[in-house]
């Protein structure tokens, strides 16, 4: 039970002693003596090798052929380039290299084909007799040159010597199949690279063999499958995010030894059979052993055609992974997923995509730890690796506006003061002070989206702050809890709505703490974002939100009338209103409901024309400000709406703060509801007291159109705006909806409109990414240039293409007229400029080789694009 004397020390020093297993620290410190990282160190001894003794992990590192300083080197090498006495006396070396032709690239994506090497070097795409794919790191020797120059040909013949004893004749290699050499490769090369990437799922699944390169493997003199699944999980292979796709798409996976090959099936097979031998049933799951941890690593990465691959899959299987291009970490998740990259997305871009492919999946990742919260949706990882503690959830259900679940909640009432990195807070238990629970920010959240933890502190000033979780708190256990920060919205008045601020590790809670189960809807978007956020948040909810319900309690309460109207009773009516004494046929409840707006909602037609009939208030409003008839629309009961307006209610009438009729049933998709208002009078362009507009409320996803064109044939204004200043057309195109896009335009809406104070429909296109929805708006006369055009920064489109780092869009303004280099903004940026501070690398490549001698041209203090670039980079 909290009380004010509380001792904090004692708290965290609990939880510093906290550990998974007493010999897990022995074995990290064994590692680290041996010349791991502690990268590597850290998380095998806390899971491959957390039930090991230090004399069973030596026993297999009596087999492995590697000094300290072997194990150092973060430079260790699979093959090294090595020339012959006459090769060197020749002066041979700087010029052997094997790379294929420009043309030869083209051909296998054209097909999207394995183009393949052999032992001379030869290439040809989908030989005869297939073809083995290598699985390797390209620190490791293998990767491409520098230079972009290929392989050194002294490699390609120490790969097919080592691959011999399998009958090789021809390998498939990332290295020499896909433009590689980073910063050299030209945009052109790059844009290749993208289409290729997209056949490298079929091409790893089609392989005879993948074969597993891992620089320390090839140290192991041993064939053994623990032996060889011991040194794996500590080199660097398994630590890369593409060697994830390479592995699970395999379908006969074999491991380089020194004296030999393992097949990674059999390492799986033998694996599980000593994890049941030690724990029994639960080897897979939950049990605790010296095999299950390894067996479970080894076998989430094994090809399951009965299962296929899902997102908890990829997040625990990357969960320790890294890549060189952060932009890897989801472009590597595309092959495995079967989703085809877009040459020019971005990390948020592509996530989002990943996402929204395995809805289901992806909500069961709420509570994975590490990552910041992504752009879209707020409540997910931003990435994959990263992996501090997580718990894969059952899933809730996704809906337009957010992901809703049920969840054990518990409100923050204060941050108590601690050290660095700690964070306790003062959860409610009717007390005064509350319960405390120690908790802890990753550091990743707090490197990378300090914005995140500034809102965490803000909402629990603001009391708004609530700690959602999937299991209880306490009592404590060996390792942290994962729970969710949220900021609640608190504009809806009786369900629970948040934005999802970050994850927290939850050490030790006090007992006392009140936890309910709670039903939450987390809404999609990332508070933090400066694009969008807590503002688009709120303007979806002005747009979607339905009556709120009844409270229980209030059915106790309702007056006879009520009661009779509710049912249907027609002579109960009767007999009350002709009874004895005044009766208010206006009375109101505590929701300011009449008799009228009972019967209405529930679509009790004969009661609603008996009650008007006799004199009830057709357009009193309720204290939400819903009419009856709005209140029939919202129900979906057309005979009751019929019979309000045949009685006098006024199809276009709504309250100061309310929908209209036609709002409503735009909001519902309620095509023949929307027929229906139209029929009798509604006014397809009248703005209600909620700020919504007919067509605005009825944009929709592609598909779903039928309602907008409509309300266009009954003549709605397609530029109508509501009171922030949005028109449909900006809806749709900030939500990349092409098919609304398209029939608005057609319809002759206005594709330079601007209001002030909102971002023009070039801006919400282009940092949407909606390549397709940009065109459409081209196409009909969107101008790239010339007054007006200067986004709510003073950017210019092509600025605005810069940031997002999108070449195809960056492509598209240049042929409608864009100058690639207009300066803007109160710097006087070009969008090299711009390029060069974001880092969009490749995008910046672009605006330099189509420059043409403008990308020298200074800011307004004299800095270049190049002085501004936050990274090193050789272009010609």
């Amino acid at each position: 039970m909290a009380n004010n004397n509380i001792d904090l020390s004692s708290i965290l020093a609990a939880l510093s002693a906290m550990e998974r297993q007493p010999n897990n620290r022995a074995i990290k410190q064994y590692l680290l003596a041996k010349g791991f990282p502690e990268t590597i160190a850290k998380p095998v001894s806390m899971n491959e090798l957390c039930y090991w003794t230090e004399e069973e992990v030596n026993t297999v590192f009596n087999k492995l052929r590697a000094t300290a300083d072997d194990i150092k080197n973060p430079d260790l090498k699979s093959f090294e380039v090595k020339l012959s006495p006459a090769e060197m006396a020749a002066g041979q070396g700087a010029t052997e290299f094997v790379k294929p032709t420009w043309e030869q690239v083209e051909e296998a994506a054209l097909v999207a084909g394995a183009l393949c090497v052999n032992y001379k070097g030869e290439f040809r795409v989908n030989p005869p007799g297939g073809y083995a794919a290598l699985s390797h790191v390209w620190s490791q020797g293998l990767g491409s040159d520098a230079q972009n120059r290929g392989l050194h040909r002294s490699l390609i013949r120490h790969v097919f010597t080592r691959v011999s004893p399998l009958g090789v004749k021809w390998v498939w290699t990332d290295s020499l199949a896909i433009p590689g050499g980073g910063e050299e490769l030209k945009v052109v090369e790059e844009e290749m690279k993208a289409g290729l990437i997209n056949a490298m799922a079929d091409i790893y699944r089609k392989a005879n063999q993948v074969i597993v390169f891992d620089a320390l493997v090839l140290r192991l003199a041993s064939i053994d499958a623990v032996d060889t699944s011991v040194i794996l999980s500590l080199g660097k292979w398994l630590t890369r995010v593409w060697t994830y796709q390479e592995i699970k798409l395999a379908n006969n996976a074999v491991v380089a030894t020194k004296i030999g090959f393992v097949r990674f099936p059999g390492i799986c097979e033998d694996l599980r059979g000593k994890a049941y031998d030690e724990v029994g049933d639960g080897y897979d799951s939950t049990k605790m052993g010296r095999f299950p941890s390894l067996c479970r690593t080894f076998s989430r990465l094994q090809r399951n055609d009965q299962i296929g691959v899902s997102l908890p899959d990829i997040a625990i299987g990357c969960g320790y992974r890294e890549a060189f291009d952060k932009l890897d970490y989801a472009r590597s998740v595309f092959p495995t997923l079967g989703l085809e990259w877009r040459f020019g997305d971005g990390i948020a871009e592509a996530m989002k995509k990943i996402y929204e492919a395995q809805k289901r999946h992806a909500m069961r990742l709420a509570l994975y730890h590490g990552p910041p919260r992504a752009s879209f949706p707020g409540w997910a990882p931003a990435v994959f690796p990263g992996l501090v503690d997580s718990k894969v959830i059952e899933p809730g259900t996704w809906k337009r506006r957010g992901m809703s679940r049920d969840w054990l909640t518990s409100k923050v009432r204060a941050l108590v003061p601690s050290k660095p990195g700690v964070y306790i807070l003062e959860l409610e238990n009717g007390q005064s002070p509350g319960a405390y629970s120690v908790c802890f920010v990753s550091p990743a959240t707090e490197k990378d989206s300090p914005e995140s933890v500034a809102l965490f502190k803000e909402a629990i000033r603001n009391g708004t702050a609530y700690l959602l979780s999937d299991e209880p708190l306490a009592p404590k256990q060996h390792f942290s809890r994962v729970g969710l920060f949220v900021d609640k919205f608190t504009k809806p008045k009786t369900d629970n709505e948040a934005w999802v601020v970050l994850t927290l590790a939850v050490g030790e809670t006090e007992p006392s703490y009140i936890a309910t189960r709670e039903k939450w809807l987390l809404l999609h978007e990332n508070p933090t974002d400066p694009e969008g956020g807590k503002p688009l948040s709120e303007l979806y909810y002005a747009f979607t939100h339905s009556p709120d319900p009844a409270p229980p309690h209030i059915q106790d309460e309702i007056p006879p009338l009520h009661k009779a109207a509710q049912a249907g009773d027609v002579a109960a009516i009767h007999a009350i209103a002709d009874g004895p004494g005044y009766v208010d046929l206006n009375e109101q409840d505590p929701r300011g409901w009449t008799a009228l707006h009972y019967a209405a909602a529930t679509g009790q037609a004969s009661a609603v024309a008996t009650l008007a009939t006799i004199g009830a208030g057709l357009n009193i409003a309720t204290v939400n400000d819903e009419t009856a008839l709005v209140l029939a629309v919202d129900n979906g009961h057309q005979c009751a709406v019929i019979e309000l307006i045949d009685a006098g209610a006024d199809v276009n009438h709504f309250a100061s703060q309310g929908f209209s009729p036609l709002t409503t049933a735009c909001r519902r998709n309620d095509v023949e509801m929307v027929r229906l208002c139209l029929m009798m009078g509604a006014d397809p362009s009248l703005e209600d007291g909620y700020s919504s507009t007919p067509l605005i409320c009825a944009v929709k996803p592609d598909d779903d159109i039928t309602i907008l064109r409509e309300l266009i044939e009954a003549g709605a204004e397609v530029d109508a705006l509501c009171r922030p200043g949005m028109s449909a057309l900006g809806m749709a195109v900030r939500e990349g909806y092409l098919d609304a896009v398209k029939l608005l335009l057609a319809n002759g809406a206005d594709p330079n409109h601007t209001s002030p104070g909102v971002p023009s429909l070039l801006q919400y296109a282009i940092q949407g990414r909606f390549v397709d929805v940009l065109e459409a708006l081209l196409e009909k006369g969107a101008k790239v240039e010339g007054k007006g055009v200067l986004f709510s920064n003073e950017w210019t489109a092509m600025m605005c293409a810069a940031a997002v780092g999108d070449v195809p869009i960056g492509r598209l303004l240049r042929k409608y007229g864009a100058d690639m280099f207009a300066a803007g903004g109160r710097k006087g940026w070009t969008p090299l400029h711009v390029a060069a501070v974001k880092g969009e690398k490749l995008f910046f490549k672009w605006l330099v080789e189509e420059g043409k001698g403008r990308t020298w041209e200074p800011d307004r203090h004299g800095k270049t694009g190049f002085d501004l670039r936050n990274w090193i980079v050789k272009l010609d």
